[in-house]
């Protein structure tokens, strides 16, 4: 199948125009690990939802009827996208954070450890070293001037129950180490990036998913930079829970979802609770939960978010995602091998690892100056930083000592702090994107010699 970006966007989107020193040019996006552009079918499903919105789950009129509708079939949509087992629940979030926290919640008030890996991000690393936390923290309440002490021990203890299995030399996961830390702890859910944002890594979800049950332990597979790029299926990789944001998958309206066991999620009262998701509380304050989806929705929801998602991955398998995953490598081959053949730009992503990222620097310029000429320039959009990966980003640098690093940010010097330049390709580009950005890239590495 030919794939046609210009076709599959709005012509506004994909034409859009900015000023740079070299005069008015067509703006290219490679910021796309970080949010995507909504596809025009998810842009017109979206404004003939809109036409018949009403109240999701409250009133008795047509609207309401047909909205709520049309929101409770989203879940089917998402669910059979990613091959999920038929009694899960698709939990809506605002985002991958979202859905990560509401996990953390849940896997919180269960006894055993946490495994994250080192290559994490920080949204699926954070919220169980909170969560965790103050479940150790016990039942002391404390005065408002003892918080700031408080959050120290509660991030200490959170430390303690939040394991990290680590990246090898060749930054891909030793399974034998995931295995002895599964065989020397109790752990109660091991927690995978599908792809990393930094280097593109895609490691075996299928045979981290067996170590983890072999060992007891639930599998939560964060899938924000993957389910786009790449097929996935929860039930062939024994994937119990699984995370993503529609932002990152061309559904850029505030959405994210959380799917996982109803037999799990049914045990607990919702992360968040008030109106919508109860039937009835009785007289003396005592609440009756349901023992369905609603009990984890909310206030009114996000519909237009949900709707979304749902029409952005109907639209993706139309496609093909495997035709997506072909079109996209082209595209990531060819800047690689181009970037390789120049001897100012260090490459740190490795081709045996190459998804839909490439992350570089180049010789004399800070990762922040090159995303800036970029911009200024050329009208290239891309990300410098650390990716809110901190350790590997430390480690590709070679850095060991983080003490200057700190005193940066104890300065409110954040944006002074050593990081790559990362360009993420996704469907919306083309050839033509990737030798411009090659063409900037051999200009801007040749002026440093």
């Amino acid at each position: 199948m030919t794939i046609n970006p210009r076709s599959l966007f709005r012509s506004e989107i994909t034409e859009f125009k900015i000023k740079t020193t070299r005069g008015i040019v067509r703006y290219i996006n490679l910021d796309n690990a970080a949010t995507t552009y909504p596809l025009k079918y998810v842009e017109e499903t979206v404004s003939k939802y809109m036409e018949s919105y009403g109240s999701v789950h409250r009133g008795s009129g047509y609207k309401s009827k047909k909205s709520t509708d049309v929101y409770e079939k989203s879940r089917d949509i998402i669910k059979s996208f990613v091959n999920a087992p038929e009694d899960d629940y698709v939990i809506f979030t605002n985002n991958t954070t979202g859905g990560m926290n509401t996990a953390a919640y849940f896997f919180a008030q269960l006894s055993g450890k946490v495994m994250v890996s080192a290559i994490e991000h920080s949204s699926s690393w954070l919220p169980w070293i909170k969560s965790e936390g103050i479940k150790f923290l016990g039942k002391k309440q404390y005065q408002l001037d003892e918080i700031n002490e408080t959050n120290e021990k509660i991030q200490k203890l959170g430390l303690s129950q939040v394991l990290r299995y680590h990246i090898n030399k060749k930054f891909e996961f030793d399974l034998k180490d995931i295995e002895k830390q599964l065989q020397d702890n109790q752990i109660k859910v091991l927690v995978l990036t599908a792809s990393s944002n930094l280097t593109g890594y895609c490691p075996d979800i299928k045979k981290i998913g067996k170590l983890a049950h072999k060992y007891g332990a639930y599998f939560l597979v964060d899938a924000c930079q993957f389910i786009q790029h790449h097929p996935i299926d929860m039930q062939k990789m024994e994937i119990d829970f699984l995370v993503a944001s529609g932002h990152k998958f061309y559904a850029p309206y505030g959405g994210g979802f959380l799917i996982g066991p109803k037999k799990f999620f049914d045990c607990f009262l919702p992360y968040q609770i008030g109106g919508g998701n109860l039937p009835y509380i009785e007289e003396s304050g005592h609440f009756i939960r349901y023992q369905n989806q609603m009990a984890h929705d909310p206030g009114t929801p996000n519909a237009v978010g949900a709707i979304s998602m749902a029409a952005a991955l109907k639209k993706l398998s139309n496609i093909g995602i495997g035709n997506i995953e072909q079109y996209e490598k082209s595209l990531v081959d060819y800047v690689y091998d181009e970037l390789k053949k120049m001897p100012h730009v260090q490459l740190y992503v490795k081709r045996e690892h190459l998804s839909s990222i490439i992350t570089f620097n180049i010789e004399g310029l800070t990762a922040q100056q090159t995303a800036d000429i970029l911009n200024k320039e050329y009208g290239i959009g891309t990300r410098a930083g650390n990716f809110c990966v901190y350790q590997v980003v430390r480690t590709l640098l070679g850095i060991e000592d983080e003490t200057k690093l700190i005193a940066l940010v104890n300065s409110g010097q954040a944006n002074k702090l050593p990081g790559v330049v990362r360009a993420s390709f996704s469907l919306q580009n083309t050839m033509q994107d990737a030798k411009h950005f090659v063409k900037a890239i051999k200009e801007m590495a040749s002026r440093r010699k």
